[in-house]
């Protein structure tokens, strides 16, 4: 029987926006003329209709044929075995068929090809770092933790958010602040949950006893927006342990996402890139469709209780994913000024006590911009060298007039065995009048000071020390050393190149101040803005210097802050940030 002109008109538009859609979903291109493969083009899991349903539909009419129903989606797809098939299946249900349940008439039209959905499932990548461990606990475990908490009790929980309760325990995460107060602990985890912790070493689930529990409370239909979990306040493992109900989360990086089933007594670990890249979250439904060996299916939400263990960091994240993260190159904001000069005694003016005859066999040629700078001054100007190391400029232009200061007394003595006239000073109390010298030149030192402030100090006793338009050079190494696709000396010397792949993961060091710095691989990429720097001796002892590495601007925006000085030239130099100043009036 033939369609009436109304339905057929109608048939028509929803064929053309079924048109447009599949173009932009999935690119696939809707056909005039019969194809084995057919589009419902208003009915699929989005609107309701499962699998069940559609095969009580399609099987009395054919035999031979594949349904695909994507999820999210209010259209499917039929793969039918011959063209036969699937015109006798069109000519049946297009705009003949009603589901009853929904109230709705099938329309139907051609198309050239049908996703591959189980390729998809089959080779989507879960973000690194993601395991689910289902079974991780049994029944009465579960139902021991479940009992922790009344919830319908006032006052149960610590907070009531807008989609979920939530109790803390350890420590209170500050939703208005997203971080933790290490040095405020409030009740402890509860003795109920220490098995648990045996289960965590047991499985590999990080290298720590977790200190801070969040439980959430989620109602049918409620979820939690996707988010990253602040950086800095917790290390790197995040294990959240699903009770009572199973969800899908939903992972996204870019335009990449992916959808993530935890099972009811599952136990979820996040670290590496899919803790602190990713972002992950709860949709606000009922129900989940979940794909399983039989297609998809949709499962109903219970009242679904997470616990959610993290263990507090003390200081900044020195994560490998800077752009997400919230202390990145922050390092100085957790330092005080006690700490930095502790610091910078064990990782600086120790170490180079310790290295100074191998440092100095290394450091005999000068920079020849360095070079350059010193043997333009004018003839009789007097020039102080601050952190002068082993005196390599103190020979450069004779008819100028050198002073160096180093704080080491090792790399001091050399200087003084080769006749130049040196004293011991710190940087940051130069031991010179104001308005005494004419240029002072400060090469590879100031990035040896652990904070901005300190950086800032030193810069201004340089500028103390010199006359009214005196300049200063200032040479500090540059996190970036690849500049216009031309790599520095540092990075061409690297004799590991076979290796460079071979460990992303960054190796921290506690120091003696209890801080957490990353150590560089010499001859690579700086991955952090503070790091530690490897020096080994021929006798084959390993020593580690920090070092602050400047990022562009960060020299010139720290030297605008200093009064009575003009910036007269900035400029990259072989893997350095380097600037001349010049003191006014």
């Amino acid at each position: 029987m033939e369609l009436s002109s109304k339905i057929k008109m109608k048939s028509m538009r929803k064929q053309k926006r079924a048109h447009h859609r599949l173009i932009r979903d999935m690119n696939i291109i809707c056909c005039d003329k019969p194809m084995k493969n057919i589009l419902i083009c208003n009915a699929g899991l989005c609107t309701g209709l499962d699998k069940q349903t559609l095969e009580d539909i399609v099987s009395p009419i054919i035999s031979n044929y594949e349904f695909i129903m994507p999820q999210g989606r209010s259209y499917c797809f039929i793969e039918c075995q011959y063209v036969t098939d699937a015109i006798e299946l069109y000519n049946k249900l297009h705009g003949r068929f009603k589901l009853i349940c929904q109230n709705t008439v099938l329309y139907l039209t051609y198309i050239e090809s049908v996703p591959d959905l189980y390729n998809q499932i089959r080779n989507s990548i879960s973000p690194s770092g993601l395991k689910v461990i289902e079974d991780f606990i049994n029944k009465e475990e579960e139902k021991s933790l479940l009992n922790i908490i009344d919830w319908t009790k006032p006052g149960s929980f610590s907070s009531d958010l807008k989609q979920r309760k939530v109790k803390h325990f350890g420590y209170e995460f500050q939703y208005h602040l997203n971080k933790v107060d290490p040095d405020l602990p409030i009740m402890s985890i509860p003795e109920e949950c220490n098995f648990l912790q045996d289960l965590f070493k047991k499985h590999g689930c990080g290298t720590y006893d977790y200190d801070q529990l969040t439980i959430n409370h989620y109602l049918p239909g409620q979820g939690i927006p996707p988010h990253i979990d602040t950086h800095s306040p917790f290390e790197d493992t995040i294990l959240s342990l699903s009770l009572n109900s199973s969800c899908v989360m939903n992972f996204k990086k870019g335009d990449v996402k992916v959808n993530v089933f935890l099972p009811q007594r599952s136990l979820l670990v996040l670290s590496g890139e899919a803790r602190y890249a990713w972002t992950h979250g709860i949709s606000s439904k009922y129900s989940d469709l979940i794909e399983t060996t039989n297609g998809v299916v949709k499962k109903m939400r219970g009242v679904r209780t997470s616990f959610t263990f993290r263990k507090v960091r003390r200081g900044p994240c020195f994560c490998m994913f800077a752009e997400y993260c919230d202390t990145k190159d922050s390092f100085s904001s957790f330092i005080d000024n006690k700490s930095a000069a502790e610091l910078e005694q064990s990782y600086v003016h120790k170490v180079y006590n310790e290295i100074s005859d191998h440092f100095s066999e290394t450091r005999s040629k000068g920079w020849p911009n360095v070079i350059k700078f010193l043997n333009s001054l004018n003839d009789g100007a007097l020039v102080v060298d601050v952190g002068c190391g082993n005196g390599k400029y103190l020979h450069t232009n004779e008819n100028i007039f050198k002073i160096g200061c180093d704080r080491s007394s090792k790399l001091a003595e050399i200087c003084r065995k080769r006749n130049f006239e040196v004293l011991l000073s710190d940087c940051l109390h130069l031991p010179y009048k104001d308005n005494s010298v004419d240029f002072a030149v400060s090469i590879a030192v100031i990035h040896h000071l652990s904070t901005r402030e300190r950086r800032e100090r030193a810069i201004s006793e340089m500028v103390r020390i010199l006359r009214p338009y005196g300049k200063c050079l200032i040479y500090v190494w540059a996190k970036d050393q690849n500049r216009n696709s031309k790599q520095s000396n540092y990075l061409k010397y690297n004799t590991h190149k076979k290796n460079e792949e071979e460990d992303d993961k960054c190796v921290l060091r506690r120091t003696d101040q209890n801080l957490l710095l990353p150590v560089h691989r010499n001859r690579t990429e700086f991955t952090h803005s503070d790091m530690l720097v490897p020096w080994k001796k021929r006798s084959g002892d390993n020593f580690l210097r920090y070092y602050h590495l400047f990022e562009e601007k960060e020299l010139s925006e720290l030297c605008s802050e200093i009064p009575l000085v003009s910036i007269k030239d900035t400029y990259y130099d072989q893997g350095n940030w380097c600037i001349i100043l010049e003191k006014n009036m």
